[in-house]
């Protein structure tokens, strides 16, 4: 039995394993969970020792005391199984959530289920259960949200409690063997969210990244996981969580926060046929809150086709009402801006051209809405007034500085028309 200090020493733990098959003995008790580490269960499985995980909480003095209460029930039986079960679960490391469980569940003869943590009015969360007879795994729904710890574990993640191994009656080799299980799920977590966390960072990455720095940001999302080189659809949604990230939509979903909103894209290797693309606006629709907007891209391949589809779909949501989703291909002639938007070229032409507004002091922030509601209302200072709640003296005042700051003739249609043009396309690209 190792404590808790001496379970952080990696290599002492690793001695001890070794030491504990060469005398035969049955099991290594390990307190916390460095102990459980990949490496250190693959030695356990190859040793031939039952590597049992302490409770992260316990005492030394109460594991010992428990363990010695436990042994005195059937110790010959209660290892053996604990050894065969830990066996099999060394052959499944890093293998998915159901492997793990029905894997456990057959050595074990027990019925594992996970519980998610309930929520804050105690709502459970969805279980997935394991049968020991055929070891299949099902999703269903929770009818208690309590948990008792006398027959279950608790699923860590970066330290905090992610979720719940169960089995039904106290049982010691069960027990025993759902801490392992719950240290090897949490794991299997971490890690996949760790590679969520890389996916979600390298499709900002291409998303943001200029003409000249697209093969490198390609190459990253590419090693990230992000597949890049399909047929892409994306959906924009502001005021509303993403309604698709569980989606069986026939292809890969990634989901991440983008600029003022969020951003889900469905990819898939070949183009679906005109009109069987499975995410229309009517199914955006049905899943947004009443307040939520979103927009719809078309179908782009490639990287270039995939930011494409990004800037589209933000640009329909912009047109959207409240409750809606707008598809871009229906968008007419605000179709054009967008593609303007997404056009790097046109985006630094837009900057350079206003780019002297930023020496107005307190009014630069202001300058690029006011000239655009100004230019949008045909140079009406009343109806731009309307718009931007100011009186029509205040936008007359600043109208003429901006004026002056261009150095530009507002009353040249050509100008006129390129100024308008700019104000949009820098409103439309964001921040």
């Amino acid at each position: 039995m190792l404590s808790r200090g001496a379970a952080r020493d990696g290599p002492g733990v690793t001695a001890s394993l070794r030491v504990a098959g060469e005398r035969g003995l049955a099991a290594l008790v390990v307190q916390g969970l460095s102990g459980t580490s990949p490496p250190i269960v693959e030695l356990a499985r190859k040793a031939r020792v039952a590597l049992l995980a302490g409770a992260p909480g316990q005492t030394l003095s109460d594991l010992v005391f428990g363990l010695r209460e436990v042994v005195r029930s059937d110790p010959g039986v209660l290892l053996r199984r604990t050894r065969e079960a830990v066996e099999r679960l060394g052959a499944v490391e890093g293998a998915g959530e159901d492997v793990i469980l029905r894997a456990a569940s057959a050595a074990v003869g027990v019925a594992y289920d996970v519980a998610g943590v309930a929520g804050p009015a105690g709502t459970p969360g969805a279980v997935s259960a394991a049968t020991p007879d055929s070891g299949a795994v099902s999703t269903v729904a929770s009818t208690s949200g309590a948990v008792s710890a006398a027959t279950s574990a608790v699923i860590r993640v970066d330290g905090r409690a992610d979720g719940y191994v169960r089995w039904a009656e106290e049982d010691p080799a069960a027990a025993i063997v759902a801490g392992v299980v719950a240290a090897m799920l949490g794991r299997v977590r971490a890690a996949a969210r760790a590679a969520e966390a890389a996916r979600s960072a390298a499709l900002l990455a291409l998303l943001r990244a200029p003409a000249k720095d697209l093969p490198a940001a390609t190459r990253r999302a590419r090693v990230a996981g992000v597949p890049v080189e399909g047929w892409h659809v994306a959906v924009f949604t502001r005021a509303a969580p993403a309604a698709f990230a569980g989606a069986d939509l026939g292809g890969s979903v990634l989901t991440t926060p983008w600029q003022d909103g969020v951003l889900t894209v469905h990819t898939r290797d070949e183009r679906p046929p005109r009109g069987e693309d499975p995410l229309d606006t009517a199914l955006i629709a049905k899943v947004l809150p009443p307040d939520a907007v979103a927009g719809l891209g078309t179908c782009q391949r490639g990287p270039e086709g995939l930011r494409r589809t990004a800037a589209q779909a933000r640009t329909a949501a912009a047109r959207a009402r409240p409750g809606e989703a707008e598809a871009f291909d229906r968008l007419g002639v605000h179709a054009v801006l967008a593609e303007l938007t997404g056009s790097d070229s046109a985006v630094m032409a837009a900057r350079d051209m206003l780019g002297p507004l930023d020496r107005l002091g307190a009014l630069a922030p202001h300058a690029v809405p006011t000239l655009k509601a100004y230019l949008d209302a045909w140079g009406s200072r009343t109806k731009a007034a309307a718009v931007l709640n100011l009186h029509p003296n205040a936008v007359a005042h600043r109208v003429r500085r901006i004026a002056e700051v261009l150095d530009l003739d507002l009353s040249d249609p050509q100008t006129r028309f390129a100024l308008q043009l700019a104000c949009h396309v820098l409103t439309e690209a964001g921040p």
